[in-house]
């Protein structure tokens, strides 16, 4: 029995000595995010960060779930290929990157209870980002990088039910870190969750990536291109768009945040959507690419144009608009023949059957103020403006 001990001891060391030895040649996941964190917060903002510890270990959705503590601050993590993971951060470590951002020092008075915002999670991304890409260069010949690499800050999210719903792999792996921040001034954790991803997905994105490559492909993905959101087109005649003045009020149809358009270049269209809000802040939501919301988007704008007033003659580029042709203008003038005659007058049957007029009474007559009657057209006249006449042009 004590050989037996004695050979697994041997063993054991022989194992060891074997994990040093790679961790000598390339870095291990721990010693790789370790380093990221202090690295990408002392060069951001001269922020001591020390790690006292990594924590790995597989989680299942329910185990993720499990490991979010009630008031931590959680961020969307986006990845290639739509992989999503996520990232929590307890107040500890929140208060001390605000505080070395904004009063440039951390301090040791108590982290503030209060509701998270989305001014929070910007606080934060650059870090995120920093550690992320410098985590995965770490283990450039570690068979976990095509595991790892490509994750970048998302979007905040509100709580665990959220992240329950938007983090559907079937494992993650779990990075718990336990940090010293400035000395001992703050301690914390951060925990990094990173969806399992499959084989087949990293060759899969790696024949797509070759396929679609080109000669050019870097020069021309680096080129920027502009887009603008287009909430809606009013039509006006030139005379009132040259009435406009700042403080006026244009109407704008009841639809307009339903009815978004995504415009590339030359006004041409790339995407239509919706009007909204993220985490507080303005958002679109996109409903899919041009062509599939043609069709409701031509129906919208042929129901605003059939709701144009005679005034809608002239949109405010200038371009003056066609009126649409009616189907009394198309079709053939009817000629003469196709008329139907007149019947026949009979002036002695329609004067028989007229009554007679009663007589004049000049007596009864009341007398008619001529005076009056040209004065008030003598006032109307020297007045500045027209005579008021009000017309009922549907009568």
């Amino acid at each position: 029995m004590a050989g037996g001990g004695s050979g697994q001891d041997i063993l054991g060391q022989k194992a060891r000595a074997a994990q040093r030895a790679l961790e000598a040649r390339g870095m291990s996941p721990a010693k790789a995010l370790r380093r990221a964190l202090s690295r990408s917060a002392d060069l951001l903002w001269g922020l001591a960060v020390v790690s006292q510890g990594v924590q790995i270990e597989m989680l299942d959705q329910d185990g993720v779930i499990e490991t979010i503590e009630p008031g931590m601050l959680l961020v969307l993590l986006d990845g290639p290929d739509g992989a999503l993971g996520l990232a929590a951060m307890d107040r500890e470590v929140l208060t001390a990157i605000i505080e070395v951002q904004t009063i440039q020092q951390v301090t040791t008075i108590a982290a503030e209870d209060r509701p998270l915002t989305a001014t929070d999670a910007a606080m934060v991304a650059p870090l995120m980002d920093a550690t992320l890409a410098r985590f995965a260069d770490n283990l450039a010949d570690h068979p976990l990088k095509p595991q790892l690499e490509g994750f970048r800050f998302g979007a905040m999210i509100e709580d665990s039910r959220t992240a329950s719903l938007l983090l559907d792999a079937a494992g993650y792996r779990s990075f718990e870190i336990r940090l010293d921040i400035a000395l001992g001034r703050r301690k914390g954790i951060v925990r990094l969750i990173l969806p399992e991803r499959t084989a087949t997905d990293h060759a899969n994105r790696d024949t797509s990536d070759a396929a679609t490559q080109g000669k050019y492909n870097e020069t021309f993905s680096s080129v920027p291109v502009r887009l603008d959101t287009v909430m809606t087109k009013v039509t006006m005649s030139l005379a009132q768009a040259q009435k406009l003045r700042v403080g006026d009020l244009i109407n704008l149809p009841g639809d307009v945040t339903e009815t978004l358009t995504l415009v590339a270049g030359k006004g041409q269209v790339v995407a239509r959507g919706k009007l909204g809000q993220l985490n507080g802040m303005r958002a679109i939501r996109l409903d899919g690419p041009h062509g599939r919301a043609a069709g409701a988007g031509a129906a919208r704008h042929a129901g605003s144009a059939s709701q144009a007033g005679p005034m809608d003659a002239m949109a405010v580029s200038g371009h003056t608009a066609e009126p649409p042709i009616t189907d009394a203008e198309t079709s053939e003038p009817q000629t003469e023949t196709s008329l139907p005659d007149l019947p026949a007058l009979n002036a002695q049957a329609d004067e028989d059957a007229l009554p007679d007029l009663p007589p004049l009474d000049p007596d009864g007559m009341g007398d008619f103020d001529f005076s009056a009657a040209s004065m008030g057209i003598e006032d109307a006249g020297e007045s500045d403006g027209a005579v008021p006449m009000d017309f009922d042009f549907n009568s």
